[in-house]
């Protein structure tokens, strides 16, 4: 059974089912707005020209539509966020590309009282190319994670937090392994101030492949959070790192590398906000590959007044690969993207944007570029 209709035009695609959603729902809001439920809906096109993330890859458009519930509690010792959506996709040319994807996940908070924390879970099935593997994937992904707050003293606090994730590949004889992600990381807090902690922490890590394969990571690290700069508020941590690999065939190895990671907001004026990413990490890819990896992004959004927006981006990302088979290969990429929104009300949004990113790699199969423009319509009760 087909579960969303293709119409062969985008627009009337995209407006027809966003129109039908949006007469059909409304926010429901009780108990003086304790209990809030929301629901949201989407639809739109999108041409990517190479659809696969390889050299010599296929273009294809896409027609996309999303449907989600969100719930909020906003009472009582613990807060509640959960929401559920489903995405749909499906594929002018390349018809075994389409998916109808599933998304799950429930965030409970508590902000009162002497301990503070936060547990986080979710479920969701993803379909994407991976620049790393020069594949379409699909996998489920699963994720929880808890993190805590205890103040010692007065200028003292301690951080912790546990998290595991697993990815899943359902389809069998691809060559790609299920991945899955323990993790345990701790941070001792110093108030430099009323708006500024010195931080500093240590976190523990194991990933395990179905290849029989076990990354352990130890990082210590430094930083800083809050008011970083006048007007330039976030997160800067860096540190040191070292993995360790063992396999049940061939060498186990040791690496080690530079961590880091930030993600900082400038508020330039009213209108005008920037906002600037690092991060610096081992990853495993879904072929068991190691990875150090490096990534820099920036991204501008400007109101031009009440209802429309622009905003532009620039990431740059370079790859380093690791293991032995592979030990020579390095990539380096750049995505540039700009676009509008446009509010014709508080429910209605039109957005259009466009990308190009370009891929340079030692390895002929990864070197390629790509572009995609999509023009969607967005609706929130």
């Amino acid at each position: 059974m087909r579960l969303l209709a293709v119409h062969r035009s985008p627009l009337r695609f995209a407006a027809s089912f966003l129109f039908s959603c949006t007469s059909a729902f409304a926010l429901i809001n009780f108990d003086e707005g304790h209990h809030e439920f929301f629901v949201t809906g989407s639809g739109g096109v999108t041409y990517d020209s190479n659809i696969f993330a390889t050299a010599g890859g296929a273009g294809d458009t896409s027609y996309n539509a999303s449907l989600g519930i969100e719930y909020r509690r906003n009472v009582g010792l613990i807060g509640v966020d959960a929401d559920a959506a489903w995405q749909f996709s499906r594929f002018d040319k390349f018809s075994g590309e389409n998916f109808a994807n599933p998304a799950l996940s429930a965030e409970f908070t508590k902000g009162t009282g002497r301990t503070t924390g936060a547990l986080k879970v979710s479920a969701k099935r993803e379909s994407r190319a991976e620049t790393e593997i020069n594949l379409r994937t699909k996998s489920w992904n699963y994720d929880a994670d808890l993190q805590v707050k205890y103040p010692v003293i007065e200028r003292y606090s301690i951080t912790g937090g546990v998290d595991y994730s697993r990815r899943d590949f359902p389809e069998k004889n691809t060559g790609l392994f299920n991945i899955d992600t323990y993790a345990f990381n701790t941070d001792l807090l110093y108030a430099l101030n009323s708006q500024r902690n010195l931080m500093v922490g240590y976190r523990y890590r194991t990933t395990q492949t179905t290849a029989d394969t076990t990354d352990t990571d130890n990082s210590l690290s430094i930083g800083v959070s809050g008011k970083i700069l006048p007007k330039i508020n976030g997160s800067v941590r860096v540190g040191f790192q070292n993995r360790s690999v063992q396999r049940r065939v061939g060498p186990d190895e040791s690496h080690n590398s530079i961590t880091s990671s930030a993600s900082a907001t400038w508020t330039v004026t009213r209108r005008l906000s920037v906002i600037g990413t690092l991060s610096r990490d081992f990853i495993t890819v879904a072929t068991d590959a190691n990875v150090d990896s490096t990534s820099a992004g920036l991204d501008a959004q400007f109101a031009l007044n009440s209802k429309t927006s622009v905003f532009a981006g620039l990431t740059y990302n370079h790859s380093d690969f690791l293991d032995t088979g592979l030990a020579g290969r390095k990539d380096d990429s750049v995505n540039a993207s700009a676009g509008a929104s446009y509010s014709l009300n508080d429910h209605l949004k039109v957005s259009g944007s466009y990308s190009y990113f370009v891929n340079w790699s030692t390895l002929p199969t990864s070197d390629y570029d790509r572009h995609s423009f999509s023009l969607s319509i967005s609706s929130h009760w």
